[in-house]
């Protein structure tokens, strides 16, 4: 058997057995997650970085970014992201959903194998492809912390539901803080979108001799940058909340979905 395929499926049991356990102490309020969860979390983290870099570095200098490789990438940090930070935080739905997804997401290389191979791949373009990597994995986390964030305002209007004693919303921290870590996140997407942009200006201007080219992946990229600059301003200087906030969140979301997956979805798969 392919021990790159054994890799696949220990890391994919292992999101898989962790988040499962994470949704089972849903049952009763102040549950928490068990004390091995980290360590296997760990050592999926590091069977996903052996199978990831494999599919990435086929070669030296050579780097394969397709769809497939995307998915399973952008899994990947995000897990990284939460296992750090539930290092000093409860861990909660966000985290349970994200490794669900992520043992999924972990097939993605195999089930849609990349042609999009990059040779002589500079360490800036490297970087650049990283740093929006990290991006897509924050805004992921955004978009199920989003969702989240309506299921509990939605079960919040219910005041039966308030002080349930079982289910998600008893795992969950109250509304402002969930709005206070989605922001964060949302900052941290924002931060490394520009890393990558600006990045990809200077790959450009190396392979180019120009700082941007207009298709239409870096102008979708630059409005969703835009959208989501005005949106952590608005939230800033003018307190923008809730369905406002919401709605300029899933705009942006949207531009760097068909900016990136969405193209390299109809690429990679569909041509």
């Amino acid at each position: 058997m392919d021990l790159n395929l054994i890799f696949y499926g220990v890391t994919s049991i292992f999101y898989l057995a962790v988040g499962v356990k994470i949704v089972s102490t849903f049952k009763k309020r102040g549950d928490a997650a068990p004390i091995w969860a980290l360590p296997v979390i760990g050592l999926g983290l590091l069977s996903h970085f052996w199978i990831l870099q494999a599919a990435t570095f086929p070669a030296p200098d050579t780097v394969e970014m397709g769809f497939g490789i995307s998915v399973s990438a952008m899994c990947f940090f995000s897990t990284l992201i939460l296992f750090f930070g539930a290092l000093y935080s409860r861990v909660h739905a966000l985290y349970a959903i994200v490794l669900i997804l992520s043992a999924l997401g972990v097939w993605f290389p195999l089930l849609f194998p990349s042609p999009g191979r990059i040779v002589g791949a500079s360490l800036g373009f490297k970087i650049h492809i990283a740093c929006g990597i990290v991006a897509y994995s924050f805004m992921m986390m955004a978009i199920v912390q989003a969702v989240l964030m309506s299921i509990l305002n939605s079960r919040l209007k219910n005041h039966a539901a308030v002080n349930e004693p079982e289910g998600i919303v008893a795992t969950m921290p109250n509304l402002m803080m969930m709005e206070k870590i989605l922001f964060r996140v949302i900052a941290a997407c924002f931060v490394f979108l520009t890393l990558t942009i600006v990045g990809g200006m200077v790959s450009t201007a190396q392979y180019l001799h120009a700082l941007l080219t207009f298709d239409h992946k870096t102008v979708l990229t630059i409005l969703s940058w835009v959208v989501f600059g005005i949106l952590l301003l608005g939230h800033r200087y003018f307190g923008w909340r809730s369905r406002r906030a919401l709605t300029l969140f899933w705009v942006a979301v949207a531009l760097q979905v068909i900016a990136y997956f969405a193209y390299r979805f109809v690429l990679d798969v569909l041509v």
